[in-house]
């Protein structure tokens, strides 16, 4: 079939849609091959690529845009996307979600059509689990549940996990993993609910229907799949059962960022992806744009150690600071030095927003946001705002059933003279993610925490200013100006947990994620005691050229964090502010630190300069014709409104 033109008014479109691509990403978003796997590292425009691929293919008339899916793991990933593909003109933008959610739509779909009644979904089994257990064996409920999702991501029945849990060399939990997982299975059978690995076992059994695949394949006819080193293998039947025989499939991804093996997925479904999909063409991007070269090299010495190939990867951006390493007598005063650090880091024109500190562990970060806090410097503790909103969150999850969480709800909704307007309107923010939650068939308080820990729907909070405070899990997908990784001991990086090889090779690429989530300046850190107990540091840091320990905070500094807290940082130049000001704005509807969208000396060129047309733009240092082109006029108008 001979694919037609675009019309002229699609043209400027399509323009649009290749703008700014370097020549592997055209390639990628162009690329006729139906089935096309792109692997693309760190910092190499992922998500661009792909929402661009599928909206060039829609507009080029080679796929449907009606007829389009576009899969990932997560809500937040999945509304980046849509928000993303609603800005390319498609006349009907494709479906986009996670797994579970499409999973749900479809089978919501046929239980209607079939007169059926919709069983409840919980989202976490953690309670079944528990109450299978008793409280007598409670004290193994984390090791339990732990082996049944990995049994589950496997579709394994239980009289076939004992022998999967030892030929895969996992640790063992006990002979009775196998009567748990059916006792669960009845307590779901007996009380009519399915939890999220049932979705996808039900969508893959459904497709066994002649009538419900048809109508399936009907719908979905061209697949996309975001972070495609994400899949677990049950996933993969789901993906393959939709499918069929077609090979109208693109997936995107980078091996060197698999980091949820303990969840159960595979990176070899991408690493390895000739095997399962037969064909398919691959192209590799391979230009990091965020990270200085200095952290793109840190980050690959990192992961020599996988026993994976190493990527092959190269900053686009001139030489930067070099990441250091600092080490401190203990967790107390590595916190206060990296409280130093952070204040030291933090760009002239930038939020504290742009910085975060990284840890293996929710632990760690506790004595960090203490540190902050001391020395004025606000913070926001696990991507969730550490004050208003977490106390928000933790009152809705001491609810003890979905009636007491919705009455919750609606209290959180009314006039409280007790309480000032941050903290009211922090209640009015959990409300709305509580409605959320139980309209996704939640039932209480603990299931909410777990559904806020999966889903983060604070984590893009733009009217707060603070360092962000994450583990290296949740920092997935983020990037920041500045970023320390605290706590890079023996022990932690990599962490004791991991015994077999495949969970080393997994914390080397989580060590890897968490500094290339900086794009201009890395520090780690380390402590020669933990709880009272000698450590040593990471083999990561071997490389590193070291730095002494930051003085402690002087009376001086402390005032001047105080006066910062009490006035609106300016810099004396009306222009300069306002440049600024814009600056923030684009980086908060783009997703990224202000400093990516233009320096700090760029700006102040432009104030000093106040050109009054686009070539006099693109001639400052720092901006040039293109990004001049895309964003002159908005720039020229600010200039004009300080005149």
């Amino acid at each position: 079939m001979t694919t037609p033109e675009p019309h002229d008014s699609t043209t400027d479109l399509l323009d649009d849609v290749l703008s700014g691509l370097d020549e592997m990403q055209t390639r990628a978003v162009t690329s006729p091959a139906p089935l096309l796997a792109i692997v693309a590292g760190a910092g190499s425009g992922k998500t661009s690529v792909l929402t661009r691929r599928v909206a060039h293919r829609a507009l080029r008339g080679e796929s449907d845009a009606r007829h389009s899916v576009v899969l990932t793991f997560t809500r937040q990933a999945s509304f980046e996307l849509k928000r993303r593909l609603r800005g390319f003109g498609l006349d009907e933008p494709p479906t986009a979600g996670t797994f579970h959610a499409i999973s749900l739509a479809l089978l919501r779909q046929k239980w209607d059509d079939e007169g059926r009644r919709h069983p409840t979904v919980i989202s976490d089994r953690t309670r079944l689990v528990a109450e299978v257990l008793g409280e007598k064996r409670r004290g193994r409920l984390h090791d339990l549940v732990a082996e049944i999702d990995w049994a589950r991501a496997r579709r394994l029945s239980p009289d076939e996990i004992s022998s999967a849990v030892k030929n895969a060399g996992r640790p063992s939990v006990g002979r009775d993993v196998a009567k748990v997982m059916s006792d669960v299975a009845a307590l779901k059978r007996k009380r009519g609910v399915i939890d999220l690995d049932d979705l996808l076992d039900l969508v893959i059994s459904s497709m066994d229907d002649p009538t419900f695949a048809a109508a399936t394949r009907w719908r979905f006819r061209h697949f996309y799949v975001d972070e495609a080193q994400d899949l677990n293998p049950l996933q993969y039947m789901v993906l393959t059962s939709l499918l069929g025989d077609r090979t109208d499939l693109t997936l995107v991804g980078d091996p060197a960022q698999a980091i949820y093996g303990f969840n159960g997925s595979d990176p070899r479904f991408l690493s390895e992806v000739e095997k399962y999909f037969p064909g398919v063409e691959i192209i590799r991007l391979d230009t990091n744009y965020r990270c200085t070269p200095e952290i793109v090299a840190t980050g690959l010495r990192i992961l020599t150690d996988d026993p994976s190939p190493t990527p092959s990867l190269k900053s686009s951006r001139p030489s930067g600071i070099a990441p250091t390493a600092y080490t401190f007598d203990d967790e107390e005063t590595e916190a206060a030095g990296i409280a130093q650090l952070i204040a030291d880091a933090k760009p002239v024109f930038a939020r504290w927003r742009d910085l975060a500190v990284l840890a293996r562990t929710n632990a760690q970060l506790n004595l960090v946001h203490e540190a902050l806090t001391n020395v004025g410097i606000p913070s926001m503790l696990s991507g969730v705002a550490a004050d208003p909103v977490q106390q928000a969150v933790r009152a809705a999850g001491e609810q003890s059933s979905r009636s007491r969480l919705a009455m919750w709800s609606h209290d959180a909704r009314q006039p409280d003279s007790e309480l000032d307007d941050s903290a009211i309107e922090a209640r009015r923010r959990v409300a709305d993610a509580v409605d959320e939650f139980l309209a996704d068939g939640g039932r209480d308080g603990l299931g909410f925490m777990a559904w806020v820990r999966t889903n983060r729907p604070f984590q893009a909070d733009q009217t707060s200013d603070g360092v962000e405070l994450l583990t290296f899990h949740a920092a997935k997908g983020r990037e920041w100006f500045g970023v320390v990784v605290a706590g890079c001991d023996v022990g932690l990086v990599p962490h004791s947990s991991a015994r077999t090889r495949d969970a080393l090779a997994e914390e080397t690429r989580l060590a890897y994620v968490a500094v290339t989530r900086a794009s201009d300046r890395l520090i780690l850190t380390t402590a020669r005691r933990r709880r009272g107990h000698d450590v040593g540091p990471s083999a990561f840091l071997s490389d590193l050229p070291t730095a002494p320990p930051p003085a402690p905070p002087s009376d001086d500094f402390l005032e001047g964090q105080r006066h910062r807290r009490e006035h609106v940082d300016s810099t004396g130049d009306p222009l300069l502010d306002a440049l600024v000001e814009w600056r923030s704005r684009t980086a908060r509807v783009s997703g990224v630190s202000p400093t990516l969208i233009c320096s700090d000396r760029t700006l102040a060129d432009i104030a000093r300069r106040r050109p009054d047309n686009v070539d006099d733009l693109a001639a400052v240092p720092g901006v040039g014709a293109v990004m001049a082109r895309r964003v002159g006029d908005r720039l020229l108008a600010v200039i004009a409104s300080t005149e």
